[in-house]
């Protein structure tokens, strides 16, 4: 049987849930009108069922997992998401910068520092909390015009490669085996 990418990614999410909900009960509880080696045997048949069904469910897991590997190498899908994980890093770190504000003028730091110079009562420095330092930025508003073009680029760029990979997992295709096909299928997740 033949399936997309998206398809075997929803498979593989239905898989590990099946198997997530897998009973792995290994304790019986017995009270004294009850057979005890009549519910210790149906106890143990039924982790035995349920051992075989989650083993069968991880190898068909893994086999799409393997085949969604070689897809995603062979159609460049890995690659691509490397580039958006960059693009993603970039956007994150250049909107922190495009936050800042804009550096002080010279003149206001010239005159802020002078005022801070020729100041003549240190004690209402101390006592009111007054700064003898002048803090700013180093940015431009031109800096901060860049920064947010990288930003708006790198969106776009991150955009165009989501809308190729959602394309190309629409229309590569993996061909499941015979073995996992009817595993699923008993599974009631075909």
């Amino acid at each position: 049987m033949n399936i997309s990418l998206r398809k075997a990614n929803t498979l593989q999410n239905s898989i590990n849930e099946t198997v997530k909900g897998i009973d792995f009960d290994t304790t019986v509880k017995i009270n004294e009108f009850q057979d005890a080696e009549q519910e210790i045997a149906r106890t143990a048949a039924t982790f035995k069922t349920n051992l075989k069904r989650r083993d069968a469910l991880t190898e068909a897991l893994y086999e799409i997992r393997k085949s969604v590997s070689g897809a995603n190498t062979q159609v460049s899908i890995d690659n691509r998401l490397a580039d958006v994980a960059h693009l993603e890093k970039q956007i994150q770190f250049y909107n922190g910068l495009a936050g800042n504000k804009v550096r002080e003028g010279e003149k206001v730091v010239a005159g802020r520092l002078d005022k801070i110079r020729n100041g003549k009562d240190d004690s209402r420095r101390s006592i009111y909390g007054y700064s003898d330092t002048v803090d700013t930025t180093i940015f431009t508003h031109e800096d901060l015009k860049d920064f947010r073009r990288v930003v708006n680029s790198a969106k776009k760029q991150k955009q165009k490669l989501q809308d190729e990979i959602l394309e190309l997992n629409v229309q590569t295709i993996i061909q499941l085996s015979d073995s996992t096909e009817a595993i699923l299928q008993a599974e009631g997740l075909l």
